[in-house]
């Protein structure tokens, strides 16, 4: 991560780039918004996303992770989804795995 943000910071920088790729006011978003069911998200919609939020985390964002993680949690129940919160959560791992260790 280019500098360590705070839960809330990181939260916030996902907010931004959400309301900035699907056109919303903050508002809008909240941590329980769903990608798919309320803002209607497709393929080049995670594109974006993940093109942004890379940006953000200096790290890979991989949205077929995110889901695969999410199905296996789900066990094929109903249309596979992700919140936003979810996303948070999976960006702040993804930067915890991909810090290298510091070495004196």
């Amino acid at each position: 991560m280019k500098k360590q943000l705070s839960d809330q910071e990181l939260y916030s920088e996902v907010e931004k780039v959400i309301c900035n790729v699907f056109r919303l006011s903050g508002s809008a978003v909240s941590p329980d918004t769903t990608l798919v069911g309320d803002l209607g998200a497709e393929s080049i919609d995670f594109l974006d996303l993940g093109c942004d939020l890379e940006k953000i985390v200096d790290a890979e964002v991989d949205f077929r992770k995110l889901f695969q993680a999410k199905r296996a949690q789900s066990e094929g129940s109903g249309v596979l989804d992700v919140t936003v919160q979810e996303v948070v959560d999976y960006l702040k791992a993804q930067t915890e795995v991909q810090e290298p260790a510091t070495v004196q």
